[in-house]
């Protein structure tokens, strides 16, 4: 093994180069502006297979979330809700949250991110995607 011998000083000399300082300030500045997790999900070269799965996570939790405040709503007003607001339930960053359905007798709802959708319905509503084979389970796209 050969070893170099190198001045002293010879490194205060180097010009340092500022390449990744300013790809760390755009991947931050990419992150703040996405939402932080879906820009992770669609700028990870190697598919983001990690990531998705936390988004995944996220959008079944908003889902069984969702689940839960429109049961305590259905047992106080005897009806299901489309308003997220009343319900007090709020999707998690970069989670997109919708009720489509709502009525006394069920709901429908998805939570999408990205390439990632989750959806579920409860009752009678229909089934908001083909993927979702029984009430009251929330499942993602394949």
């Amino acid at each position: 093994m050969r070893t170099r011998r190198v001045r002293a000083g010879a490194c205060e000399r180097r010009p340092r180069r500022a390449g990744g300082v300013l790809a760390l300030g755009a991947a931050c500045a990419l992150l703040a502006g996405c939402g932080g997790r879906q820009a992770v999900v669609e700028s990870d070269p190697r598919g983001g297979a990690e990531a998705r799965r936390q988004l995944e996570a996220a959008a079944l939790s908003d889902l069984d979330e969702l689940r839960r405040a429109q049961s305590d709503h259905h047992a106080e007003t005897g009806a299901y809700s489309y308003d997220l607001i009343a319900l007090g339930v709020e999707g998690s960053t970069g989670v997109s949250l919708a009720v489509l359905e709502a009525n006394a007798s069920g709901f429908s709802a998805i939570a999408s991110a990205g390439s990632v959708e989750c959806a579920m319905f409860v009752g009678d509503a229909d089934p908001p995607r083909v993927y979702t084979a029984m009430a009251g389970v929330a499942a993602c796209r394949a």
